[in-house]
């Protein structure tokens, strides 16, 4: 794929984001539906790479210039998306659409960490062979599960007036808040 153009090329920006991080899951909130999508950092790169998509800035409250580049993939792109609906959970209400970047990271984090503790968070697991120990499958394993999983965690607030999640590529911290 063709490094994309800028559209603001005068702001100095750092390579970080989906092709440079090294996690294994990501999972984008948008508070404004009070969903979470849940998918492979590696399928949301395929998605990047397949249907290429448009290449945008984004920026920051308080902040004059772009903070970030990336590209609005829309979620039916991603193979095997997971789109977690946590309508009842109470801390949408204490959601602010004018926080920092920052706060707004920690409050998807804070949201994430509770679909998790409410078993509802898919991890795509990797697992050895059919465990083939006659005692331990009598008691009771038939299966070795391997989860050392790696997750980005993005506060995507604009997914549900545009219908896109912003993979970024590249960023700036003017605030240095995170």
């Amino acid at each position: 794929m063709p490094e994309p153009t800028p559209v603001h090329p005068e702001i100095p920006l750092f390579d970080h984001g989906i092709y440079t991080e090294r996690s294994d899951i990501r999972a984008h909130v948008s508070p404004l539906e009070k969903t979470v999508y849940v998918f492979r950092t590696a399928e949301g790169i395929r998605a990047i790479e397949k249907y290429d998509p448009p290449f945008v800035d984004g920026f920051q409250n308080g902040v004059t210039g772009r903070t970030a580049t990336g590209w609005l993939v829309r979620p039916k792109w991603i193979d095997d998306i997971r789109e977690l609906k946590f309508f009842y959970w109470s801390g949408w209400s204490e959601y602010n659409p004018n926080w920092n970047t920052s706060r707004k990271g920690k409050f998807a984090v804070t949201c994430v960490q509770q679909i998790m503790r409410l078993g509802r968070f898919p991890v795509w697991l990797d697992w050895t062979e059919e465990h083939q120990n006659k005692e331990l499958q009598i008691d009771g394993t038939d299966i070795l599960i391997f989860c050392k999983k790696k997750v980005q965690v993005k506060c995507d607030q604009k997914v549900a007036e545009k219908g896109n999640l912003f993979l970024q590529k590249a960023e700036r911290n003017p605030l240095r808040l995170r």
